[in-house]
């Protein structure tokens, strides 16, 4: 069957469109906390795993802190486990031992229940606050800039540390806005990259629900499946249906 546009064949005129291929996913990544950078871990360039470490602030005293916070709360757990047992063994002879001592036994069991809350709590936060000068990959992708150093000084938030984007890529695709109504998800996409003409035509997936006031272009999207090209790359080509 040969392709057309809305009646018009392949052969004959399409719709012309340009586009410029982006990363499905990119984000420009900082930190939530400040202070001087101890270590980096990747290049412009790396592949990398979400959840992967790329940059760590130094922050010896927020480890020992860490460190302090677990000893105590190991200690607070152990007693709190004594604390229990013993409990547990004058709750089930209460009615053969003095009132007063169990009460003393009970009173001292519920202050090591809110103790271990507290130890809990308080390591938490420690290892949050030293998370925060530690940064890692929020997704699966390569590193395309990196604007930090060992030794810089950066600030929360401000700073910009790297530049990550998925490997996977999208065309966006502009197209002349008297057509938005006729361009649907589903349509072709035959295009050329530096003249030359792709062999595996894509296929919309999303139309934009609004009309850039500047330009005058509607936009769609489509993906790239299994090609690896670059960020950046643009051309043009022509949106079809079979």
């Amino acid at each position: 069957m040969a392709l057309c546009i809305f009646g018009v064949s392949l052969f004959g005129e399409g719709i012309y469109a340009t586009f410029s291929i982006k990363a499905v996913q990119s984000a420009t990544l900082s930190l939530a906390s400040s202070g001087v950078v101890e270590s980096v871990f990747v290049e412009i360039g790396d592949n990398v795993k979400k959840g992967q470490k790329l940059l760590e602030l130094k922050a010896k005293d927020l480890q020992e802190n860490v460190k302090i916070a677990l000893a105590t709360l190991e200690s607070t757990k152990a007693e709190h486990s004594f604390l229990e047992a013993q409990y547990q063994r004058y709750k089930h002879s209460q009615n053969v031992i003095d009132k007063n001592t169990f009460e003393k036994i009970q009173t001292q069991y519920q202050s090591s229940v809110f103790g271990l809350k507290k130890a809990k709590a308080h390591y938490q936060l420690q290892k949050e606050l030293l998370d925060k000068t530690i940064l890692y990959a929020p997704f699966n992708g390569v590193i395309v800039d990196k604007f930090v150093e060992v030794g810089d000084g950066v600030g929360a938030i401000s700073s910009r540390l790297f530049v990550l984007e998925s490997k996977q890529k999208k065309a966006i695709i502009e197209f002349d806005s008297q057509y938005f109504n006729q361009v649907k998800v589903g349509d072709k996409f035959l295009y050329k990259i530096q003249n030359q003409e792709q062999k595996i035509p894509l296929v919309l997936t999303k139309i934009y629900p609004s009309i850039d006031k500047d330009t005058k272009k509607a936009k769609a999207e489509a993906v790239f499946e299994n090609i690896d090209l670059p960020s950046g790359i643009f051309g043009d080509g022509l949106i079809v249906r079979e």
